[in-house]
């Protein structure tokens, strides 16, 4: 069962937004058991949507239509409109559609704007699929023979939309014969090439890597078979693997601290608050996130942390011994059970002869010691600051499972 794929958008043709829905879509329709035959993109333009719908129309093979954007009630919304002319339907005001959009706006303290009155004409016949992330529904529609499914542009808005009712909709209407199992390993500090060569006997692995970690996507035909491989690469990495699918490091972090018992407090230089930002994106941190600072300053260094000036003037603000007593200092304010540190060159300015851009020092005092590692990270601010903390965050996970 082949399916066609329409992403619509003047930001996504213009490169100012990834599109990452096509993606996503094909993977879960891939996961599923369906084909998707083709791709197509096109701008806000009503013409050019028609034009594009039609080819995935008068395709035979594709059985399957999915749209994503141009589902809101602005000017240049205009999918709804564009796919409902084409194929000869009416719109249908739904009154029930508009008092929902009027209660999200109202449960915020708003007023709803006359203008998202145009979301709650619906094509005749079509199904509704509940937006619970935000005002635009989305449709579907059954005709000559294909399932037509709109969805927002917004990538959550989609997923949560197409999780919960489309692909469902979608299984128990076509009935795929063949389903791929898979699943998404997350690892961090190890390279990719050293994954590939620790893997090299295993077939149905896909490696996505950023500058963070690699992802590796494990394929199977039977759960069974999925299940096998799966222990048996996590055997290989050990713990270089964090965590699964969308787990994040810091979730998994927040769950070994809360099964511990235990407290942490963030002193941070070059990364400017970003592990504190992970940290507290989790549900429930304040259960063990007691707090954090953000030192950039020598003086705030010492004032608030308790750094020695001496120190400072000895080894320098990045160094070994600063951010060991960075991370004692903060343990010690926040009156947590492990301070942890970063103090490093985040660039392009601000590097010596020995101190070179990409250098960072982090450190970890824990009730069984304090150490500090060293690291130089390559690439721009961002990434060298994306480095150090997903790189903290790590070491205070290998720590915990140590406990």
């Amino acid at each position: 069962m082949k399916a066609g794929l329409l992403i619509i958008g003047d930001e996504i043709l213009s490169g100012k937004t990834v599109d990452t829905n096509s993606a996503y879509l094909g993977q879960k329709l891939t996961e599923a058991g369906f084909i998707v035959k083709k791709k197509l993109t096109v701008g806000d333009d009503k013409n050019e949507i028609k034009k594009a719908f039609r080819e995935l129309m008068k395709d035979e093979d594709i059985k399957i239509i999915l749209t994503t954007g141009g589902l809101g009630p602005t000017k240049d919304d205009l999918t709804k409109g564009a796919i409902t002319e084409y194929l000869g339907l009416k719109l249908i005001y739904r009154d029930e559609i508009y008092e929902k959009i009027k209660e999200r706006f109202e449960k915020r303290g708003l007023k709803c704007p006359d203008i998202n009155r145009s979301q709650a004409y619906i094509p005749e016949g079509a199904k509704i699929l509940e937006n619970e992330l935000g005002t635009a529904p989305g449709l579907i529609i059954e005709k000559e023979g294909k399932i037509v499914i709109m969805m927002p542009g917004v990538p959550k808005e989609m997923k949560n939309m197409f999780e919960k009712e489309g692909l469902t909709y979608l299984i128990q209407k076509l009935k795929p014969k063949k389903k791929i199992y898979s699943k998404i390993l997350r690892t961090t500090g190890i390279p990719e090439s050293e994954i590939q060569e620790k893997l090299r006997d295993f077939e149905g692995l896909a490696y996505l890597p950023k500058f963070t970690g690699v992802d590796i996507k494990v394929s199977a035909i039977s759960e069974k078979e999925l299940n096998e491989k799966v222990e048996k690469i996590k055997e290989i990495l050990g713990n270089y693997i964090y965590g699964e699918d969308e787990q994040k490091l810091e979730e998994v972090i927040g769950k070994l601290l809360k099964e511990r018992g235990l407290k942490i407090g963030v002193a941070e230089s070059c990364t400017g608050g970003l592990i504190k930002d992970r940290i507290t994106d989790v549900p429930g941190s304040s259960n063990y996130f007691m707090g954090g600072v953000v030192a950039y300053s020598n003086e705030m260094k010492m004032k608030v942390l308790g750094v020695r000036e001496e120190s400072l003037m000895k080894w320098g603000a990045v160094s070994e011994q600063v951010a060991i007593e960075m991370a004692e200092g903060v343990k010690k304010v926040a009156d947590a059970d492990i301070g942890l540190s970063t103090t490093g060159i985040a660039g392009p300015t601000g590097a010596t002869p020995t101190k070179p851009v990409g250098l960072v020092y982090i450190g970890i005092a824990t009730p069984d010691y304090s150490k500090a590692y060293k690291y130089i990270f390559s690439g721009d601010r961002r990434m060298i600051k994306e480095k150090a903390a997903q790189e903290a965050l790590n070491i205070l996970r290998l720590y915990l499972l140590s406990k």
